[in-house]
């Protein structure tokens, strides 16, 4: 039994691998047939009287023509005042709708509407590839009745047929900068009836050009049942194929015998019931089923592309798809250190890129320039360097920002401490020279009511000062709340400082003098009038020395409280320009790291700039400009209608 059963299954198994051993020659049929599309590059192709223009609508029934071809070779020739051919009789399709977007009126050397020059270059075409039937198929908006027609009788003489798909509408429009002689918009409607003649004497269909497929559809319909009327088959020895022929179906008999003993023997049901139950789905099988017949490496590509990162993790063997895995889970770190156990240019550049996202800008420029070591033209290794370099130096230059604004802080804080401690010392002096002239003043000893009043006087102007001290000791409490605030203006208040001193010395020097002089006059007066009542007049004039003392005291205090006023004031200027310069460094910031990022973009722009691009337009141009100038010598060319 067990003998029956394998021979059976290997019998199955070779069946199933359908084994050849026999060639067999098939005979290759292709057809001859041939398509010549003549495309109009006239200015009144430019009108949009149908959407968006004439040309672009003729350009996207072409489109729809080649996706249609199914056989056979198809040419492309373009003409206004003279006519040139796109691309000769091909079978690729795909070469004709490359070169369709550069179709252009621009492109043209000479303005015209010679329909008879393109029909005459699509005959050119056909005879050069031996085509004894051909089609032509005339899409334009106009022509000249008599040359177009003389054309036409041309290419029906040797076999050919035309049909036209007119574009355009009978209203017309006005061509886009082009204007008559009395600068009046030229006007061209579509020519329909014209175009009717020609499609007739061609032996072919007339159709207007509409949105939908209607047109192309009976065109196309009447153009395959010409070619397959005169479709030329080829068969030979170079067309021919040799094709293996699969013997598998022939072992399945050998199976037949087994079959009827299993059946006789109860085996197949038994068999059946086995392929039964082997047949219904097994999920929870369905991962050991792929690891059967895919690699492992495989198997973690899969993941990767489905987005389970955590599952393409697991399964990845190779560190460098393991790192991608996790970097693109987030897992920078992990990432890091898989692409590190990873050799080449992949692994320096993803681990540059690893760095990069850990903000570790020089390890990263490291990595970038080891990839670009190995591979020098990698360029989206110089991009993300650039980019990174751009951030790193970006850092540099706030980590110094942030140094430089720590220091000055702090030598301002000094020079303020400083200063705070040489304005002490200096009212401390002044209070003690103060209370020592009073005392000078008030110590004569002659004249009693002379003492009293200077001593009156020295009690006016020690509460004068005390209230000015308490006075400036509040303000000094004031100054050094704001310390913090005035760092950045030091050097305005030392300026000021210096001033104030400068004055007191000349306020006092003068005070001086005067106390002098009211002495010397005291004197001379007690000489003079000692006997007529002296008193009075020392009385008098130790009044007015305390009024002097007063109204200067009084012109003291003024000035300190309009030098805090001014410095309070300043104080204030300083905390509104500090607020405008740390708006304007966050401004400048936020414009540094826009320029930083913009670089990337820069040099994407630069790299684009660099390519130098095909341009199918500019190349079709200058090739139509050098075949016009060899044939301008003959007669035939250009047109006295420029559009």
């Amino acid at each position: 039994m067990s003998a029956l059963l394998m021979l059976a299954w290997l019998i199955a198994v070779l069946a199933l691998a359908n084994p050849v051993w026999e060639k067999k020659a098939i005979p290759v049929f292709q057809t001859n047939t041939a398509r010549v599309i003549v495309l109009d590059l006239s200015r009144s192709m430019n009108i949009a009287d149908i959407k968006p223009s004439r040309l672009e609508r003729a350009k996207f029934k072409i489109k729809d023509i080649l996706a249609r071809q199914e056989e056979g070779q198809t040419g492309l020739v373009v003409f206004a005042g003279d006519a040139f051919i796109v691309t000769p009789l091909t079978r690729d399709a795909d070469t004709i709708n490359s070169l369709l977007a550069a179709l252009k009126t621009e492109i043209m050397p000479v303005q015209g509407s010679r329909v008879d020059l393109g029909l005459l270059k699509a005959k050119e075409l056909l005879q050069q590839a031996g085509v004894a039937k051909g089609q032509v198929l005339l899409i334009a908006d106009g022509a000249r009745k008599a040359t177009s027609l003389l054309a036409v009788e041309a290419l029906r003489d040797n076999g050919h047929r035309v049909s036209v798909l007119g574009v355009g509408t009978q209203q017309g429009g006005p061509i886009p900068n082009v204007r008559g002689r009395d600068s009046k918009p030229i006007i061209v409607p579509l020519q329909k009836k014209l175009l009717q003649q020609i499609a007739e004497q061609g032996g072919g269909q007339y159709r207007d050009l509409s949105t939908s497929s209607a047109d192309i559809d009976h065109l196309l319909a009447s153009l395959s049942t010409a070619s397959s009327q005169g479709a030329n088959k080829v068969e030979g020895i170079d067309n021919s194929s040799n094709d293996w022929q699969a013997q598998g179906p022939l072992l399945v008999l050998l199976l037949l015998p087994l079959a009827a003993i299993a059946f006789r023997k109860g085996w197949l049901l038994t068999v059946g019931l086995i392929v039964i139950t082997l047949g219904q789905p097994q999920p929870v099988m369905a991962s050991v089923w792929d690891s059967l017949w895919k690699r492992q490496d495989q198997l973690a590509d899969q993941a990767l592309q489905a987005g389970d990162y955590e599952q393409a993790e697991v399964l990845a063997e190779d560190p460098l798809r393991r790192g991608s895995a996790a970097f693109k889970k987030g897992d920078y770190e992990k990432a890091l250190s898989d692409f590190s156990e990873a050799q080449g240019v992949d692994a320096a550049y993803n681990k540059g890129n690893a760095l990069a996202k850990l903000k570790k800008y020089e390890d990263a420029i490291k990595a970038y320039d080891e990839a670009l070591k190995q591979q020098p033209d990698m360029q989206d290794a110089t991009n993300n360097r650039a980019m990174v370099q751009a951030l790193l130096d970006k850092k540099k230059e706030q980590e110094k920002q942030q140094q430089q604004s720590k220091s000055e802080d702090k030598n301002k804080n000094k020079e303020q401490d400083k200063k705070k401690d040489q304005n002490k010392d200096q009212q401390q002096d002044q209070n003690q020279q103060d209370s020592k002239e009073n005392s000078q003043q008030g110590g004569d000893k002659k004249d009693q009511e002379q003492q009293e009043q200077g001593k009156q006087g020295q009690e006016k102007q020690d509460q004068q000062n005390k209230e000015g001290n308490n006075k400036e000791g509040e303000e000094g409490k004031k100054e050094s709340e704001q310390s913090s605030e005035e760092n950045q203006f030091a050097k305005a208040n030392e300026e000021k400082d210096k001033e104030r001193e400068k004055k007191g010395e000349e306020k006092e020097a003068e005070k001086a003098k005067q106390l002098e002089e009211l002495a010397k006059q005291a004197d001379e007066n007690q000489n003079k009038k000692a006997e007529e009542g002296g008193d009075k007049d020392k009385t008098a004039s130790v009044e007015q020395v305390g009024k002097k003392e007063g109204e200067q005291s009084k012109d003291n205090d003024k000035e300190a409280k309009e030098d805090e006023a001014k410095v309070i004031a300043e104080q204030q200027q300083g905390d509104k320009k500090d607020a405008e310069a740390s708006q304007e460094q966050e401004k400048a910031e936020h414009q540094a790291m826009a320029e930083a990022l913009s670089k990337e973009e820069k040099i994407a722009a630069e790299q684009w700039l660099r390519r130098i691009e095909d341009d199918p337009g500019e190349l079709l141009k200058r090739k139509f400009r050098y075949q016009y100038k060899r044939r301008r010598q003959s007669a035939g060319s250009g047109d006295s209608q420029p559009w």
